[in-house]
């Protein structure tokens, strides 16, 4: 028996950095301590028991992967999908495989002082490009 959830777009604005990756000649990208952290979790699992309360289960899984999401203190999206994998199978002996898939929605602070706005910073979304992270992890 297969579950899964869709769409479940979350946000974080703080545990979130992507720096000392590894670089090339042409890596332009550069490290940054104190991003914004945003993606659309698709997620399904394989439930072990046939017999299993898969309501309760079905809440449980989700309400994992959310708190997974905001208080991992992630160094980059990939290890954060590792991380909500890895906590539901740890978890849950009835769950023998999760497979994720996580775009990486970019949102950026915008420094607005150059146009005399009193606000100093502003959160600028680009819906495009993004990169889809996913991956199954399964129980050995």
């Amino acid at each position: 028996m297969r579950a899964g959830i869709a769409n479940l777009v979350v946000l974080k604005t703080t545990k979130y950095a992507f720096e000392a990756f590894k670089k090339d000649p042409y890596t332009t990208l550069k490290d940054d301590s104190d991003l914004i952290l945003s993606t659309e979790i698709r997620a399904n699992w394989l439930y072990t028991e046939e017999d299993a309360e898969f309501g309760g289960l079905w809440h449980a899984v989700r309400q994992m992967l959310l708190e997974t999401f905001a208080e991992h203190d992630s160094q980059s999206l990939q290890h954060t999908l590792y991380a909500m994998g890895e906590a539901i199978l740890n978890n849950f002996a009835n769950v023998g495989e999760i497979s994720l898939s996580l775009p990486n929605k970019h949102f950026e602070l915008v420094d607005l002082t150059p146009l005399a706005w009193t606000t100093r910073d502003r959160v600028l979304a680009a819906d495009e490009p993004h990169t889809r992270i996913e991956a199954t992890l399964k129980k050995s």
